[in-house]
């Protein structure tokens, strides 16, 4: 059994690795911001954990209406530091992104399992993430960094961790609109 400090190390671990890998939307490699986001992540074993996460957002600069573009989002390690080995294909996230301005709504992105296991003691570095947003009107729609959240499945368990921005964070790309 483990003790409660290390379950509480394993849920900040995955939490903020959720709100890091979780964080935005984007596509095209025609355009690309990175923004830092600060999430508060809520931890089944140690309750609300924060940091701050480099996101890049890429996504077309252009479009036309009617066009359904590619958004990935990218993100930089963790603060967090892995208090265990966390398996290869053992956390999933997604996150759903705001889109303002001409257009309104949400994108949701995905991502695949991480590919390798995550090293005790090394920073959680999460896989990108894409999705697929539709235009429908013309104009410049932007992109901002929405909720987040990964699944990890760790020998405790099977655990979904949310994560929203600490504060409202500005926008991450700006898609234009013809």
């Amino acid at each position: 059994m483990l003790s409660s400090t290390l379950r509480k190390r394993l849920a900040t671990a995955v939490t903020l690795g959720a709100a890091a890998g979780a964080v935005l939307l984007v596509g095209d490699p025609a355009h690309a911001d990175t923004v830092t986001v600060n999430y508060a992540c809520e931890t089944p074993l140690s309750g609300t954990q924060t940091g701050d996460v480099e996101v890049t957002v890429t996504a077309p600069a252009t479009a036309t209406v009617g066009e359904t573009v590619e958004i990935t989002v990218t993100t930089g390690p963790t603060p967090v530091v892995a208090p265990i080995e966390l398996a290869a294909g053992s956390v999933t996230p997604s996150a759903e992104g705001i889109v303002s301005g001409a257009q309104t709504g949400t994108v949701i992105v995905t991502g695949p399992p991480n590919a390798e296991a995550i090293p005790a003691g090394s920073p959680v570095q999460l896989p990108p993430m894409i999705g697929q947003l539709t235009l429908t009107t013309a104009g410049q729609v932007d992109l901002t960094p929405g909720t987040a959240s990964a699944v990890a499945s760790t020998i405790f368990g099977t655990f979904t961790i949310p994560c929203t921005p600490a504060s409202p964070p500005g926008v991450a790309a700006s898609i234009q609109v013809s």
